[in-house]
C-alpha cells in the first residue's frame, strides 16, 4: 500500500484535536503525578485504535507509554519518542492550557514543546494502524516522563527497551532535521575562603575575589581553545557562568562562594576533558596563590543520572535519508540539516542504547518555554504526514 492510501485514514482535524486535548491537560514540573493524566489520555486513545500499548511506572504515578505496531519481523524498526512533561506556565499570557486556535496557531503550554510533535506521532501510528498495512519492521511510540528535569523516562527506555534500528525524537525543529547537538553539563565550583570582619579584610580570604580570578582565567585561557574543537555541524563548544552565590553580608569578607557553569560540549571533546580543564585551572591558581582553594564538581554527581553527551549521526544513515525524502515530498522544499540549539533525549538513545537518532518535529524552539507558546497549524498538518511517510519508508524492505 502506498503512502497516499495510508494517510487517507486520518485527518488534519483529528491531529489538531489531539494536540489541543493534550495542551488542555497540565503536565508541568512541580505537579503531583505530573504526566499521569496525559499518559492516560494517550493510552486510552491508542487502545481505542487497537494499537498494542502498555504503561510502565518510572516514578510513582508517573508512567511511560510504550506502543507498538508489529511488523513482519524482517525489516528495520523505528521509534518515535516524545516527552509528556512541560515546563511551568511561568508568566504565561492568557490561559496557558486553553489549546485555543487563533490566526492559524494553536496556543498553550507544551503546544510546541512537545505535545504538538506527540500528537503528530500519534497521528502517524493511527493512520498506519487504520490502513491495515503491515510494515516489514516494527513501529514504536514511546511517551516519556520528566525530560525537562532528569530525563528518567528515556533513561528507562535505555535500560529496558524497546531497542530499535533508529529513533526520531520530536522536539520542535520547524520541520527540518536536527542531526546533532552539543552535550550539556552543569558544573559547580565551590571556592573556600576565610570569613572575617569587613574592617579587617587582611585577616580573611575573600572567596568572591578568588571566584573572580577563576572566571578571568577561564575567559582568557580556556574559552579561546574552543575554536580548535569546532565541529562542522555542531559548531564551537560553549561555556556560560550562570549563577554565582557567596558571602553573608556586605560588612563581612566572604568565606565561601559557589559558581555554577553551563558547559555545552562537542563530539570533539569528552566529559573528562571538560572536567579536567576546569580542575587544571583551579590547580594552576593554587600553585600561583597559596590562599586559593576551590573544588570542582558535576552538579548532579550525587545522582545516577546519565551524562548528557553530544548527539551526532552519519548524514548518510537511512533514517536521515528517509526523513529528507519525506520532508521534500510533503513540504515541497529541501530539508535543512542543522544542529539543535538545546540538548535532547536523542543523546541518551544514541549514546547509551546505541540507537541512531535524529530530532524532528513541528514548531520552533524560540516558541518553547515562552510566555505565549504556540505551534503553527500548518506545521501540525505537515508534521504527522512526514512522520507517517518516514515510518512507512524506513520500515519497508528487508533489514540488511
Amino acid at each position: 500500500m502506498e503512502f497516499k492510501d495510508i494517510i487517507k485514514h486520518i485527518t488534519d482535524e483529528e491531529v489538531i484535536k489531539i494536540t489541543s486535548d493534550l495542551v488542555k491537560i497540565p503536565s508541568y514540573t512541580g505537579l503531583k503525578s505530573q504526566e499521569k493524566e496525559v499518559a492516560e489520555y494517550i493510552y486510552n486513545l491508542l487502545k481505542i485504535e487497537h494499537i498494542e500499548v502498555d504503561k510502565y511506572d518510572v516514578l510513582e504515578n508517573r508512567p511511560n507509554i510504550v506502543a507498538r505496531i508489529k511488523g513482519k519481523g524482517n525489516g528495520k524498526s523505528l521509534m518515535l519518542n516524545g516527552h509528556m512533561d512541560t515546563v511551568p506556565p511561568y508568566n504565561s499570557k492568557d490561559n496557558p492550557f486553553s489549546g485555543e486556535i487563533k490566526d492559524d496557531k494553536l496556543y498553550g503550554r507544551g503546544s510546541c514543546d512537545m505535545k504538538g510533535p506527540i500528537a503528530c506521532m500519534l497521528g502517524a501510528m493511527i493512520a498506519i494502524k487504520r490502513s491495515g498495512v503491515v510494515l516489514d519492521g516494527d513501529l514504536y511510540f514511546t511517551g516519556v516522563i520528566n525530560e525537562e528535569q532528569l530525563s528518567q523516562g528515556t533513561e528507562y527506555i535505555v535500560k529496558n527497551g524497546p531497542y530499535t534500528d533508529a529513533a526520531i525524537v520530536g522536539e520542535p525543529t520547524g520541520l527540518n532535521i536536527a542531526a546533532g547537538h552539543r552535550g550539556l553539563e552543569w558544573i559547580e565550583i565551590n571556592f573556600i575562603g576565610k570569613a572575617t570582619h569587613g574592617g579587617t579584610p587582611q585577616e580573611g580570604i575573600n572567596a568572591i575575589s578568588k571566584a573572580a580570578k577563576f572566571i578571568r582565567k577561564i575567559e582568557e585561557e580556556v574559552v579561546p581553545r574552543f575554536k580548535e574543537r569546532n565541529h562542522p555541524l555542531i559548531g564551537d563548544p560553549l561555556l556560560n557562568f550562570g549563577v554565582i552565590e557567596g558571602g553573608d553580608q556586605p560588612s563581612s569578607v566572604a568565606g565561601q562562594c559557589s559558581l555554577y557553569i553551563d558547559r555545552r560540549w562537542t563530539p570533539k571533546e569528552s566529559f573528562d576533558l571538560v572536567m579536567n580543564e576546569l580542575k587544571d585551572a583551579v590547580q594552576e591558581l593554587k600553585d600561583e596563590d597559596k590562599s586559593f582553594n576551590a573544588e570542582v564538581h558535576r552538579y548532579f554527581e550525587d545522582t545516577d543520572m546519565m551524562l548528557h553527551k553530544p548527539l551526532e549521526i552519519n548524514l548518510d544513515h537511512p533514517i536521515v535519508k528517509s526523513l529528507e525524502n519525506s520532508i521534500e515530498n510533503i513540504t515541497e522544499k529541501k530539508a535543512e540539516i542543522f544542529s539543535f540549539q538545546a540538548w535532547t533525549d536523542a543523546s541518551l538513545l544514541s549514546n547509551y542504547a546505541k540507537i541512531p537518532s535524529v530530532v524532528f518535529g513541528p514548531g520552533f524552539l524560540k516558541e518553547a518555554h515562552s510566555d505565549l507558546e504556540f505551534v503553527h497549524i500548518d506545521q501540525l498538518k505537515k508534521g504527522y504526514k512526514i512522520y507517517t511517510k518516514t515510518a512507512v519508508e524506513f520500515c519497508t524492505g528487508e533489514k540488511e
